[in-house]
């Protein structure tokens, strides 16, 4: 009697032991995800990165040359071969011109690299959104299969009744057990699949531990756009009026190597004979031969039109998938409304008198499973069509920066 007490005092101390070791689940709902992934994902630690980069090159000041230093030797009929000596430095100095310019343009870069962050940022939230929702159709269809499983358990038993009965065949018998056993199979599926969403969402996440998805149940989502000039707003739209702005900073800085800027040096002469004079130099450097700059800015404006159809092209394609996704959007809405006004009260109907006529020996088994594959294709459709009315609302709220 000690001894199997003692064991049961063991077996607690183990369970115990076991569940401290087992890593903690996080729970973390929708928007602590996404909070989450936007802090830790490296995608938005590289856009960050650009920014920084393009804030610094912005502040750093004008843009000077290096400094040339300089030792000449000059020959005298009076001083010999090494008459004269020369040591001195001088300086281009940069033209406010080209230094605004510069300032302009990583200005401008600056915007671009924080226009690519919001695609980035938009393409994250979109993840972490598509799983979650995939996350709520998975629960629902646990929860479906769940219902069917102890439908055709019952079922199953009373196949069996009647089997003893004489009442059917041993293959009548033998089918429900097996239809039985495939639900069962379903739903196991369906509870491999929500783990491995989960682990896909702990590696968007950048976490090492388990994650415990806190998901709401699948409902209609709702969106409504009144105004498509949304579209100009939009993370995409954003990132494509910043390259022409770039664009234009670009033909800007072309354009400013055509101004002249001053130089200045100081030097200093020494005589054969041994005697030092100081000297000093201002000059003007003019860009003569232009003809690499001006094939500089006729690029540059070039590259200002090839941006400027870029983005008229991202708004046309904006605006084509505005229409897809509506459409899509009003199908669903269709086939939702169809099965609140009718498919929900059919597939209740199929299972409740498919497994009451059954039982009480007035369906034949063949019967009864096409009524129940009608009930539980009703049921999936209608999952299928709410998860895929949230992925259209999703898509259009990132098309639309909503």
């Amino acid at each position: 009697m000690k001894s199997h007490f003692m064991k049961k005092i063991l077996a607690v101390f183990l369970l115990v032991k076991m569940a401290f070791a087992l890593p903690a689940q996080i729970p973390l709902t929708e928007q602590q995800a996404i909070e989450l992934a936007l802090q830790n994902h490296p995608a938005m630690e590289a856009t960050n990165q650009y920014i920084r980069q393009q804030e610094v090159l912005k502040n750093a000041g004008a843009m000077w040359e290096p400094s040339q230093l300089f030792h000449n030797i000059t020959a005298d009929p009076d001083l010999g071969l090494f008459g004269t000596t020369t040591v001195g430095i001088q300086q281009n100095f940069p033209s406010g011109k080209m230094t605004r310019a510069n300032r302009n343009l990583h200005a401008n870069r600056q915007l671009q690299a924080e226009a690519r962050q919001g695609i980035v940022r938009q393409d994250i939230v979109r993840q972490i959104r598509d799983i979650y929702h995939h996350l709520s159709y998975l629960d629902g269809k646990a929860a479906l299969f769940n219902r069917l499983d102890s439908v055709y358990q019952r079922v199953a038993r009373a196949a069996d009744v009647r089997y003893q009965a004489g009442d059917v065949s041993l293959a009548e018998k033998l089918a429900a057990q097996d239809k039985a056993a495939q639900i069962r199979l379903d739903a196991r599926t369906v509870q491999h699949e929500i783990e491995f969403d989960r682990i896909v969402l702990g590696q968007i996440l950048g976490l090492d531990e388990p994650v415990q998805p806190v998901v709401e149940r699948l409902h209609e989502g709702v969106f409504s756009i009144a105004d498509t000039t949304l579209l100009r707003t939009s993370a995409l739209a954003k990132f494509g009026k910043s390259a022409v702005e770039v664009a234009r900073s670009e033909q800007e800085a072309a354009r400013a190597k055509f101004t002249p800027t001053a130089s200045a040096g100081v030097f200093g002469q020494y005589l054969g004979n041994g005697d030092v004079y100081p000297g000093w130099q201002l000059g003007l450097n003019v860009p003569l031969f232009r003809k690499s700059l001006r094939a500089q800015s006729e690029a540059a404006q070039v590259g200002i039109a090839a941006a400027n159809a870029e983005y008229r092209q991202t708004l046309l394609q904006q605006q084509t998938e505005l229409g897809h996704l509506l459409h899509e959007q009003e199908k669903c809405l269709i086939l939702l409304d169809y099965y609140n006004t009718e498919g929900r009260s059919l597939a209740t109907e199929l299972l409740r008198t498919g497994e009451l006529n059954y039982s009480q020996g007035e369906l034949s088994y063949a019967d009864f499973a096409q009524l129940l594959e009608q009930a539980e294709g009703i049921e999936l459709r209608h999952l299928e069509n709410l998860l895929g009315l949230n992925q259209v609302i999703i898509e259009l709220e990132a098309l639309t920066g909503q």
